[in-house]
């Protein structure tokens, strides 16, 4: 009995909601709504079966990205590293002071193509000798300490303290130039650093080597190892001074192949020669006279 009356409460309750059913599709919003729920449902399958619960979208993002963004980055830095020494070679070289007008060269590069006085110009007297400079001093106008800054960028190869010539910095550009620093104090830069043009190196002090100078600072420019006169360097850019080198060695390397050449341009730059032949040709015309009047006698005997 108790079997037959549950069957027949669940039959009555399945009518009953059949009947339901039956009831609410009779209204016009139950089949739109019907429509929505199972598109939504759809949907809602589909977005959790792309993402599963518990993952990040930002964790799903192509594997492929960092590598691509990281390669990115290398070829932005690898232009920049290539693009320092371009700007390097437009750089022009500048005095090694931040206001040029402040201060003045009181002692000049010995040039063995200027005039005499000019060369003893460039002399530096130490200890009891002469010697030929091979840069320029820099003094400030009012004979105060003044900041040394680099003339070009580039990086430093060299921070020594000299017992004569005070504290040195080199600092290289390029491959061929070195710039030199000497008779300085309160150094700021240390080896290995990269310096760009206008760079505090130090300030102006006292050496040993050229006393007479008084508070001034030392420069130099060497091309290759050679001095080169920072006066006619100043404002010209290192590719140009490169230029310059190739042109002088072209030059010389002339003038070894055609030694007559240069024997025969030695004597037009140097006309004294001249003089010396007339004045012995002259000094031969009375010997000359004198041996004429001597036949002369001898033939009238």
């Amino acid at each position: 009995m108790k079997d037959e009356e549950k069957q027949q409460s669940a039959a009555r309750e399945k009518r009953g909601a059949g009947s339901k059913l039956r009831r609410w599709s009779k209204n016009k919003w139950f089949w739109p709504a019907a429509y929505l729920s199972a598109c939504a449902i759809l949907l809602g399958t589909y977005f959790l079966i792309q993402n599963p619960v518990g993952t990040d979208q930002s964790d799903e993002e192509d594997p492929f990205g960092e590598e691509e963004e990281y390669a990115e980055e290398n070829e932005r830095g690898t232009d920049e590293e290539n693009s320092t020494p371009t700007a390097a070679e437009d750089e022009t070289m500048q005095m090694p002071v931040s206001d040029e007008e402040s201060v003045d060269i009181i002692g000049y590069y010995y040039d063995h193509d200027a005039a005499a006085e000019e060369q003893q110009d460039a002399l530096v007297y130490y200890n009891n000798m002469y010697y030929q400079n091979k840069g320029i001093d820099i003094a400030d106008q009012d004979g105060e300490a003044f900041e040394v800054t680099a003339a070009a960028t580039g990086e430093v190869v060299n921070v020594e303290e000299d017992d004569i010539l005070g504290h040195v910095v080199d600092v290289k550009h390029g491959d061929d130039i070195v710039t030199s620093y000497s008779s300085l104090e309160g150094i700021e830069v240390v080896e290995g650093d990269t310096i760009t043009q206008g760079s505090v190196l130090g300030k102006a002090s006292r050496n040993l080597y050229n006393s007479d100078a008084g508070i001034h600072a030392h420069f130099e420019i060497r091309r290759n190892g050679e001095p080169v006169n920072p006066t006619e360097a100043f404002h010209q850019s290192l590719q140009a001074l490169n230029t310059s080198e190739n042109t002088e060695d072209d030059e010389t390397a002339r003038d070894e192949e055609n030694p007559d050449e240069e024997e025969s341009s030695s004597l037009q730059e140097f006309p004294i020669f001249d003089g010396d032949d007339e004045e012995e040709n002259e000094s031969e015309d009375p010997q000359d006279g004198d041996s004429e009047e001597a036949d002369e006698d001898e033939t009238e005997e």
